[in-house]
């Protein structure tokens, strides 16, 4: 049969308290708000994306059969800011 663990930690692990003025804390809101950033930010872009893809797509959808590849060769070389 195992015996129990020993020590401080015996087999509970609790949080440290973190004074809210503490460097440590400044550090870990600063990393917190560059999650949040980046995650807006990769949004806006998808959004954006997928907007210029429904319009192209609306445009390719009502071009002649000769068109369309012209088109395609067109969309390939133009650039999304």
């Amino acid at each position: 049969m195992p015996k129990a663990p020993k020590g401080k930690s015996a087999g509970r692990e609790k949080k440290k308290v973190i004074h809210p003025y503490s460097r440590k804390a400044v550090q870990i809101m600063t990393e917190a708000h560059k999650q949040e950033k980046k995650e807006k930010l990769k949004n806006e872009k998808a959004l954006c994306f997928n907007l210029i893809g429904e319009k192209l797509q609306w445009f390719q959808n009502h071009l002649d059969p000769p068109q369309k590849k012209i088109f395609k060769q067109r969309c390939l070389h133009s650039k999304c800011k």
